[in-house]
């Protein structure tokens, strides 16, 4: 790398990077804490497995419905102010779960914050594609991934402890949660105004010298992709956009299936309340580890499809397994629930190289929520397949052998997005990899 391009690139990471990860970490924290909540939640409401999943799903309602015109909206308007609104939103009304009383009011919360926060994935998304060149964007994204896996690393201890503040102020300890975990996200709402930029030519923290180089380098790879004559509406409907709306879909199954009814799979093995918000977060703490190592593995050989297929099967095996010993014991779900930690959110930055790898530049705002959307489908599909399961079953043995197998499944079917692109001769994806345009897997 040039000298422009390391101190470039050195400051736009230090400036935007840890502001949308440490966002990011709060997100998952307001969009999962009621897999904590249900610990109380559920018995003083009066919630069935199959209810709660109903009312954890629902959120996933208006998070797909909202993420296309939330993406487009934030290509016209511009990341700052976009993703202030945004953070404003999902902070008041996750703090307005406290408020809820039985699964009609549940139900319409929990769509309300899943309208608020449908544009910020994909928005921080696309908003590292006008960042970030493809050499350096695989890790910036692990990064802000890794921070929204950690969530768990402290997002379990944190809610569990404020489960115990249960009676105090005459609030229970469930709401006490939802109130305490809503305001951060306020706070940075405010932070959008003073740190972001839409784009490096606003950078005055960045030199004529770097501005240019950035800007240069971000224009060519925009030339370069495939399909760059392309608009949205053409672009959605390639065989290639379904080939990745399926494969997230089937990676989202691993990430809602388990994670909304981990605290309450980890409770049904004889812990307590604090003991399970420790547990979890060991399954959080694996989940990182996979994301940084296999994204940084990934930028350093500039392969991806591989990067993908491995820690999916690793993912999957380990939700197979963890179903399995539920009955056998506990010290070998809590292994197998680490192990598949590690595999599936491993597998999910490396994810994102793909589909940007060949969207044009027109197409990648609506493209990357497009994809974003369909996979997102599994956050109401996993958890009611999962509280119906464990409902007609009595156990979540069932449930994550289903889990398991779909996310398996999903590593089966990698390497048909390979083929895809390679049979279309498309330079950007076989760039992605790594490897030359013709070559298959």
């Amino acid at each position: 790398m040039t000298n422009i391009e390391t101190s470039a690139m050195r400051k736009v990471a230090w400036r935007l990077v840890p502001f949308v990860s440490f966002a990011y970490l709060i997100n998952i924290l307001d969009r999962f804490n009621i897999s904590f909540a249900a610990l109380t939640m559920n018995k003083a409401l009066g919630f069935s497995a199959t209810a709660y999943g109903l009312g954890a799903g629902a959120f996933f309602w208006s998070y797909v419905a909202f993420q296309i015109p939330a993406n487009l909206a934030l290509e016209r308007v511009g990341a700052r102010r976009w993703l202030m609104l945004i953070m404003l939103l999902w902070g008041v009304f996750s703090a307005c779960m406290a408020l809820v009383h039985g699964i009609v009011s549940f139900v319409i919360v929990r769509f309300l914050v899943g309208m608020a926060e449908a544009g910020f994935f994909p928005g921080v998304t696309y908003f590292m594609t006008r960042w970030f060149p493809a050499r350096h964007r695989g890790r910036a994204m692990g990064v802000f991934l890794a921070f929204g896996a950690s969530a768990g690393m402290i997002g379990g201890p944190v809610a569990t402890h404020l489960l115990a503040l249960d009676g105090w102020l005459g609030i229970a300890g469930w709401q006490w949660l939802f109130l305490a975990e809503g305001i951060p996200a306020v706070l940075f709402a405010i932070g959008c105004m003073l740190l972001l930029r839409d784009k490096p030519s606003d950078a005055d923290w960045l030199t004529k010298e770097e501005r240019g180089w950035l800007e240069a380098k971000l224009a060519e790879e925009r030339k370069d992709a495939r399909g760059s004559h392309l608009s949205f509406s053409r672009a959605a409907f390639t065989p290639s956009m379904m080939v990745m709306m399926l494969l997230y879909l089937l990676i989202g199954c691993g990430v809602y299936g388990q994670v909304y009814f981990l605290p309450l799979m980890m409770k049904s093995l004889g812990f307590s309340n604090i003991t399970v918000g420790y547990l979890v977060s060991l399954t959080a703490i694996a989940g990182v580890i996979g994301m940084v190592v296999l994204s940084r593995s990934s930028d350093r050989t500039g392969e991806r499809v591989w990067h993908v297929i491995v820690p999916l099967l690793i993912g999957g095996s380990g939700l197979i397994v963890a179903g399995l010993a539920m009955r056998l014991g506990p010290a070998l779900a809590i292994v197998a629930f680490c192990v598949a930690g590690f595999g599936v959110s491993a597998s999910i930055p490396v994810f994102w190289n793909l589909p940007t790898a060949f969207l044009s530049s027109a197409a990648a705002a609506g493209g990357i929520a497009l994809i974003n959307a369909a996979g997102n489908i599994s956050g109401y599909a996993a958890p009611q397949m999962v509280g119906v399961l464990r409902d007609l079953t009595g156990d979540y043995e069932i449930p994550m052998l289903v889990v398991g197998g779909l996310v398996f499944l999903a590593g089966l079917i990698v390497p048909l997005a390979g083929h895809v692109h390679a049979d279309a001769d498309a330079p950007g994806f076989a760039a992605a990899q790594g490897r030359s345009p013709h070559l298959h897997l």
